[in-house]
């Protein structure tokens, strides 16, 4: 097991049934491990005011806590999405820190779901993007599906559920 797969959260199906398909990614391990090495890094820089080294302790403390807080919320983001074909919609909801968000949008405009993989110019520095693909033509659009990092492989494996999921209902029809 490599870094970046202890690091990943995993995408959960939690309800998969001919007429709903529920997704979350809830990212517990890596906030877990984020709060546990910001509260380390807290215990430092109290223990560098405790030894007498005010200064540095409280530039400690606030590089700490200004880092902890941005980090967090980019890592504390709960994705949940669901298609459901009673109601005729796909719902992509995304809590983070700062509230949530929720957006709708009509089942029937949505094709398919892909896995976009950006490469970047730096060793390790490839992201895997969790798209949905809307509507056709010069009314198309692409909706990317917010994920911190997650796993490839995980990614791919989600992306062919979505697809056979949609794929039943083109060959059993609407409900």
């Amino acid at each position: 097991m490599t870094l970046a797969e202890f690091l990943a959260d995993p995408l959960r199906v939690t309800q998969d049934s001919d007429n709903v398909l529920e997704i979350e990614n809830r990212p517990i391990r890596r906030a877990t491990i984020a709060a546990a090495a910001i509260l380390a890094a807290i215990a430092a820089g109290l223990a560098a005011i405790a030894a007498g080294a005010v200064g540095t302790g409280v530039i400690a403390l606030a590089m700490v806590g200004l880092i902890g807080w941005l980090y967090l919320h980019e890592v504390v983001r709960l994705t949940h999405l669901r298609l459901d074909r009673d109601a005729g919609f796909v719902r992509l909801r995304v809590t983070t820190l700062r509230g949530r968000r929720e957006e709708t949008y009509a089942l029937s405009d949505l094709h398919r779901l892909e896995s976009v993989a950006h490469y970047g110019t730096a060793a390790g520095n490839d992201e895997t993007r969790l798209v949905l693909i809307c509507g056709s033509g010069p009314e198309r659009r692409e909706i990317v599906v917010p994920i911190f990092h997650p796993d490839h492989e995980e990614v791919a494996h989600l992306a062919g559920i979505i697809n056979g999921w949609l794929s039943r209902r083109e060959r059993t029809g609407p409900s």
